[in-house]
This record gives C-alpha cells, sequence and structure tokens, in this order.
C-alpha cells in the first residue's frame, strides 16, 4: 500500500534522500516489480526528478559499470527503522503530494456507473476470466464489471522485465486492449485505472500508458487494493468467462 505522506517523508530522511536529489530506480535482472518502486517513489518526490532505469544492476555491470561493495548489518536496513514513535515526529523531507491512488468505494462507483473511468486489469488472461485460479487463498477469481484486460508482462521484454518493449508496441498492446487515443476519447474515457493483483504490477500500466503517449500523468491512477481487496470482498460484483 502507498505509504502517508508522513511516513514517505519520514523514510526518505532515514535514506538520507533530501527533495533536491534526482533519483534513479532500477533492479536486478528479471525483476518485474522495479515499476511499483519508480512509481511510489514518484508519488512522494517530485516526478520530474525520478528516473526509471531500463534494464538491470546486471546489465550494467556487464557494460563496465562502477560499483561500489559494502558489509551490509541489521542496522543498515532503513527502510525497516521506521520509528514507533513517527507520527510525533516531525520530518525534515517535504513531500512532492500527488493524488494518483484511489480506493474501493471509487472504483464502485466506476463499476456501479456513477463515475467515469476505464479500469484496467494487469493480472493473466486466465485469472482475469476466472479460469485460472488466484494465487492467495480465499479470493474469487474473475474480473470487474467491463474492465480490460492487459497482463503486465506482456507490456515487457521477455529477455528481461526490466524493460519495457518499444513503446510503439506498448501502444498497439493497449490500443488493441480497448483503450483509446487520447485524442479519440470522450471525456469519460479519459480517465485510467490501472489494477492488477496486490497493486504492484498495476504500476507496469499506468507507466506504459504514460510513456507511450495514451494517457497524461494526470488521467492516471493505481487501484491500491486491487484484486485481494475486491476479490477477497463476497459483496462486491464480478464477472466470470471461462468459456474464452
Amino acid at each position: 500500500m502507498k505509504p502517508t505522506s508522513k511516513q514517505f517523508s519520514l523514510a526518505m530522511d532515514l535514506m538520507n534522500i533530501s527533495s533536491d536529489n534526482t533519483l534513479y530506480i532500477y533492479a536486478n535482472k528479471g525483476c518485474g516489480f522495479v515499476h511499483r518502486a519508480y512509481w511510489t517513489f514518484r508519488s512522494g518526490h517530485d516526478p520530474n526528478k525520478v528516473k526509471l532505469v531500463q534494464g538491470s544492476l546486471d546489465e550494467w555491470e556487464d557494460n563496465g559499470g562502477r560499483l561500489e561493495y559494502t558489509e551490509l548489518k541489521d542496522s543498515d536496513d532503513r527502510m525497516l527503522q521506521m520509528p514507533t514513535d513517527w507520527e510525533s515526529q516531525t520530518p525534515k523531507y517535504k513531500c512532492y503530494k500527488t493524488n494518483n491512488t484511489i480506493d474501493m468505494n471509487v472504483v464502485m462507483d466506476i463499476v456501479n456507473k456513477k463515475s467515469n473511468a476505464i479500469i484496467v486489469d494487469a493480472r493473466s488472461h486466465g485469472r482475469f476470466i476466472g479460469k485460472d485460479p488466484e494465487p492467495r487463498p480465499g479470493l474469487r477469481g474473475g474480473h470487474m464489471p467491463n474492465a480490460l484486460n492487459v497482463p503486465f508482462a506482456s507490456l515487457l521484454r521477455e529477455d528481461d522485465m526490466t524493460k519495457f518493449k518499444s513503446m510503439d508496441r506498448v501502444k498497439q498492446i493497449f490500443i488493441e486492449a480497448g483503450i483509446k487515443p487520447y485524442e479519440e476519447c470522450t471525456d469519460n474515457e479519459k480517465k485510467v485505472v490501472c489494477s492488477c493483483g496486490s497493486g504492484v504490477t498495476a504500476a507496469t500500466l499506468a507507466i506504459g500508458l504514460e510513456e507511450c503517449g495514451l494517457r497524461k500523468r494526470e488521467d492516471i491512477y493505481i487501484y491500491d487494493g486491487s484484486w485481494i481487496e475486491w476479490g477477497g470482498d463476497t459483496t462486491t460484483p464480478i464477472i466470470k468467462d471461462v468459456s474464452v
């Protein structure tokens, strides 16, 4: 889940990151979750100062990139050192506030057509139609009514998931799934909500939509609760079509 503004600021203080720093986000080869890390940092840091590296640390090293090595101690794991009294502390870091997450109530309004937006699900096709079981016990299979399906892995290169496919191909995949180009959209179709299993790989869709030019940053949202919340609540409507 996305941290609060205060938690984010305190974490940045613990990592000695200031609001003026430019951040470069990267991961090991094959890591399909680096996009969520990038999206989270960009949610609290100036988005223009957060960069997503296309490629992995392995590739950096293979191409002669310099690395620093140090022996880590338990006390060096700063992200786990959020003070127990954090609510009473005043952070030095100034959080760049963005409003790019929504909760179940907003999604329910969209499903019930009380609010206008397109919902895009990043889970695999089998899970989306309810044919393949969910990896988490107790979750129903299927998808939200009227949701579109763009499996997050379809946007990434098969040889290295830290890299997107060409932006022309990414754009084509979204359009084939039913997302119109921005200039062809009605006002009801401009806002896009990205969902997935747990709010992680939805970030891949969010970044892909923006980078390929189909949507503006301010029109893209992530449903942080995603299918863990929606599929785990017996009162929410779902659609199944295992015949597809």
